[in-house]
Parts: C-alpha cells; structure tokens; sequence
C-alpha cells in the first residue's frame, strides 16, 4: 500500500470515529398535546382559580372529580347553571343535583362569576387531564460540584471534544510514524521497530532531557501543591471551588418547589419553627407534610412516587382517606453539623441578629433542588462574617446598654467610642471574635 493510500485511509477512519461521536447524543424528541392546546392551557388556568381549592381533574378531593362531569350529567340537569350557583340550582328541586348534595355532605360550590365558554374550557382541561409523568430526577451523590450557569448541559460535549482530540492525536501519531517509515524505506534504511506507548515516552524523553526534566519538574512541584490544597479542606464542604455536601435523602424534598417565590412560596419557619426560638432550627414532622399534602398526592416533578413516602411515614390511607396507625419514621440526613466544641444558636442570628436563611444556607428558594451544605462552615468563614456584619442598633432593646456605654464620656468607657468611627458597630465590635462565645 502507498504512502498516500496509508494516510487517506488513517484520515478516512478518523472522521468516521468523529461522527459516531457527534451522533451519539443525538435523537428524536417528542412530547404529546392536547388537541386543542390553547384551550387546555385556558381551562388549566380557570381550574386553578376557581375549583383548584375543592376538586381534582380527575381524583376526589373535598368535592367529586371534574374529570367526565358533562358526560354524568347528560340527560341530569343544567351544568352550567350548578356550576355557576349550586345553592340557587338545588332550589330547582333537580334530583341529580340534590343527590350530590347528599352525597358530598351538603357542601355548596361558592356562586361564580363565569361564563359558560370559560366552563367549556374548564371541563376541556379536566376530560383531556392526564397525571405529570414522574420526570427522571437528576442523580444525587454525597458529593457534588457547586452548580454553576450551564452545568449538567455542556459536560457531554466536553467530552466528545476531549475523545475526539484524543483520536486525533492518537491518528497524527500513525502518520508521522507512516511518513518516517516512507523516508527510511525511501533511504535505503530498515523500518522503525514497533513501541507500545511507554516505550515511546521513555524514547522521547531520553532524546530531549532538557524538556522532560523540565516537565517533570512541573508535575512534581503542581502534585505537591494540589495535595497541600486538599489537606487544608479535609472535612470542609461548600464555598467557592469546593465541592458542596448534597446526602441523598429518603424522600426527595424540593425546596425551590416548596419555598420559592415562583411556586408555592412557603416561609421557611412554617417547616422549621425553631429557628427563632432554639439552638435548633429543627426538622418538620410528617404531621406539618400532610397539612398540605393530605390533600397534594402528585407533585409536578416526581407525580405521586415522593409523596407516597411521607404517607407510608404517617400511615395514611389515600384511597379511603384515612389513618392506618402503621408509622415509620423518616430516617433524614444531616446535611449541616457543626463540631462539637463550636456553639451556635440559630436563635441570636434570626430573632435578634435579623439574618435572613439564605445568608447561611444559600439560595435554597431559586436553586437548590435537593438540601446540599453552600457555606463552609468553617471558623474563618464564621469571624470573617462577625468582622464585616454590622449590628442594626436601632429601637433593638437587647443593645439598649451597648449603646448608652458607647455614647458615655464621663464614665470611664471613653476608649469604646472608637468604635464609631466609621457610623457603624459590627459584631467583632461587640465582641463576636472573643473565643468564649463560640468555644466556652
């Protein structure tokens, strides 16, 4: 075979391996929709609005399904007239209508202010109601890179980029030992024997000496370096450049879902009620789960698979709506744990330091998915925050005295108005780095 016939076919099988590389990611997408998606989206809004609080499309709830209500009424009376003022409708003596009343024990839909287009749409919605498919949640491992724009979308292409460098390193290798071979052959001279890879290293090496030292230099100096790197971070989770401890947890609890302001918009003392009165800022009980969820048994991400869960905790009965007396705990894990020698009181920060969650916590409405650790932790982190933290004094009773000793000058305590300097009075001011504060 020639020269050119060599490299051609080298180059060939390379972009061959290229292109099974770059397709496969590649492959067909499909969602299903409703026919009438515009007028599903509409019912889908009218729903929630006004039936959401009592009726389920397609579960009953406090009131019966909605879901193939026209159908049940075919031939039984007036829908749009029981829709828009049950209470008036019943007065008509309709027996269908007072059998639901019966039935739902004599609950009243509230008179509505709606148009028989917007039932049209709202009856659409809940026949053509199909449960959320369960999306597959992302994988949660006890360590997991600090999420940044774009990650978990670019990392597939970097590695295709990074095989296909590789291949083609690996073909140019072939071809500069093809074209040496041809200019051996071309000498008179025997081929060059054939070396596995480390061969070809030892060779390089021991023809260029200056380069390899240098190089080796380097890789000795960036190893140790790297290792006195990660010896200082031994135990540390989160913070910039560290990995963030994420535990995968029993139950798979969405925060942005349940606390952000874009959702549901819960207050973060309504699950934890002990951040303004305890060291602790203690972890919810199923009880305070079923108060909304006793009602929710499909969640917009995992359907009903989650929540299923908290009812096997509490031992509730969805179908027939009632408690079984069968529990089993909920086994969390402790995302937050201090040591045992450093004392912190989530009471003084909240109730009296007035810090918001997400100061400490980081941005659990707007991106945390699952619990994970953002702030170190680590006593710098804490002194660098006393240090730059200022206390807000005013109409605050608890530094009533603080302040009265500062304004003093008559009374021996003239050396504490150096801390007013600047117009404001920080933590560290008020003795937030004295050892026994935290350590006692």
């Amino acid at each position: 075979m020639s020269l050119v016939a060599r490299i051609s076919e080298r180059l060939t099988g390379l972009l061959r391996i290229s292109l099974a590389l770059l397709l496969l990611l590649s492959g067909p997408v499909g969602h299903a929709q409703p026919a009438d998606a515009e007028l599903y989206s509409s019912g889908e809004k009218l729903f929630k609005g006004y039936c959401g609080a009592c009726h389920k499309p397609d579960k009953d709830m406090t009131g019966p399904a909605i879901k193939g209500a026209r159908a049940r009424w075919d031939g039984q009376g007036d829908i749009y007239a029981w829709i828009k003022n049950s209470s008036a409708y019943l007065k008509t003596g309709n027996p269908y209508a007072n059998a639901l009343f019966e039935k739902w024990n004599k609950s009243v839909m509230t008179a509505n202010a709606i148009s028989d287009e917007e039932i049209d749409a709202i009856l659409y919605y809940a026949d053509n109601y199909a449960p959320p498919v369960a999306a597959t949640p992302p994988p949660v491992s006890g360590m997991e890179p600090a999420k940044g724009e774009g990650a978990g979308s670019s990392w597939p292409w970097l590695v295709v980029i990074g095989l296909m460098l590789l291949v083609v390193v690996i073909s140019l290798s072939g071809v500069k030992k093809s074209l040496d071979n041809a200019v051996r052959e071309a000498e008179g001279r025997e081929p060059a024997p054939d070396l596995n890879f480390v061969q070809r290293i030892r060779l390089w090496a021991w023809n260029n000496k200056m380069a390899a030292s240098f190089i080796s230099l380097f890789l000795v100096v960036w190893v140790i370096v790297k290792l006195w790197d990660m010896a200082w971070v031994i135990g540390v989770y989160g913070g910039d450049g560290v990995p963030n401890y994420k535990p995968e947890q029993p139950i798979q609890f969405n925060h942005t879902l349940h606390a952000g302001q874009e959702n549901l918009a819960i207050n973060c003392q309504y699950c934890h009620s002990g951040v303004e009165k305890s060291k602790h800022a203690g972890i919810p009980s199923a009880n305070v789960c079923m108060n909304c969820h006793k009602a929710v048994e499909a969640g917009k991400v995992t359907g009903t698979t989650e929540i299923a869960k908290i009812y096997k905790a509490v031992g509730w009965d969805a179908e027939n709506q009632k408690y079984t007396g069968e529990e089993e705990p909920i086994r969390w894990v402790k995302v937050h744990n201090l040591p045992d020698h450093a004392y912190f009181n989530h009471a003084q920060h909240v109730a009296v330091g007035k810090l918001e969650c997400q100061e400490c916590h980081g941005p659990v409405d707007t991106e945390m998915d699952v619990a994970e650790q953002w702030a170190p932790l680590t006593m710098g982190w804490c002194i660098q925050c006393h240090n730059e933290k200022e206390v807000n004094m005013a109409g605050n009773g608890y530094y009533d005295e603080v302040q009265a000793r500062l304004m003093e000058t008559d009374l021996g305590h003239n050396e504490l108005k150096q801390y007013l300097e600047d117009g404001k009075i920080t933590v560290k001011e008020l003795g937030g780095w004295e050892c026994s504060k935290c350590h006692y």
